[in-house]
């Protein structure tokens, strides 16, 4: 099982708004919380973002919004709850949890109430992203893992949906590998994830909805990963340390691979990534 709780002791974060456009390559950032945050993502409406944070011990989710500064804890769990993920309508977060032992999806409503598991496979399941219609979940599972009492990155992790309410299981890809990060495009018809084919070297794919046609998008030996569509679906924002294989930096190209180009040099590891809304400008990055 991947050790979340490990990972965030060792990854300092701070949310950040983008002064410019992405487009015009001249981001500077400034600061909006001074604490260990973590993964992030927009509202619907692009007004708050949902985050995770240790700022209580363990990792659990909070809202931030935007123009009021508001910030509300959603999860109050004494286990670890993270990478959040808003559904289409704005009305719940998926996000990950390890309160049953290891890690499994989980939805909670924003209105109130307790969150509901949705899956219950006793192995990880990680990475989940709604669908544009809000009517599955796609993520990634350590279930075929031969050795299921431990599933450390670098040995199978498949891509299922899953409808929210934990029925109508269905296995995406099939090739015993390890994909993960995977998102709907924007329509729906394609899937976005990253595969890992070495120690070293993880590249940027897409699929269809059905896990027919699988394309590398990137095609580097470097460590290309954490992929994101454009809200348009026209252009993929991910991370790389393509430069000098340390440090990663943040990439844009279009949505078939072609026109990349490095968003700036920052000189320190940035692999979160999140696309600015007309509302806001802003993203959350990690540095290790």
């Amino acid at each position: 099982m991947i050790s979340f709780q490990n990972t965030a002791s060792r990854i300092i974060a701070s949310l950040f708004i983008l002064a410019n456009g992405i487009a015009a390559q001249t981001v500077e950032p400034r600061k909006l919380i001074g604490t260990i945050n973590e993964e992030s993502s927009w509202s619907p409406d692009g007004k708050t973002i949902a985050f995770d944070s240790i700022r209580s011990g363990k990792l659990n989710i909070y809202t931030w919004r935007i123009d009021t500064r508001e910030l509300k804890r959603i999860t109050t769990t004494e286990a670890n709850d993270f990478t959040p993920e808003w559904s289409p309508d704005g009305k719940e977060i998926a996000f990950v949890s390890d309160r049953t032992g290891h890690n499994e999806i989980f939805v909670v409503d924003l209105n109130g109430g307790m969150p509901r598991q949705v899956t219950k496979n006793n192995s990880d399941a990680i990475h989940p992203h709604w669908s544009p219609d809000g009517r599955r979940i796609i993520y990634c599972s350590a279930r075929d893992n031969p050795n299921q009492a431990s599933a450390p990155e670098g040995e199978v992790y498949e891509i299922y949906t899953i409808k929210p309410d934990g029925t109508d299981v269905k296995q995406i890809t099939h090739d015993k590998g390890i994909n993960t990060y995977p998102s709907f495009s924007p329509e729906g018809g394609q899937i976005l994830f990253r595969k890992v084919l070495g120690e070293k070297n993880s590249e940027v794919f897409v699929m269809n909805g059905d896990g027919s046609s699988m394309r590398n998008l990137t095609n580097d030996p470097a460590f290309d990963g954490w992929p994101r569509w454009s809200p348009d679906g026209k252009r993929i924002v991910f991370g790389s340390n393509r430069e000098n294989k340390t440090d990663y930096e943040i990439y844009v190209m279009n949505a078939d691979g072609n026109s990349m180009q490095r968003l700036r040099k920052s000189g320190q590891q940035r692999n979160q990534k999140g696309w600015p809304t007309k509302h806001a400008k802003a993203c959350l990055s990690r540095f290790l």
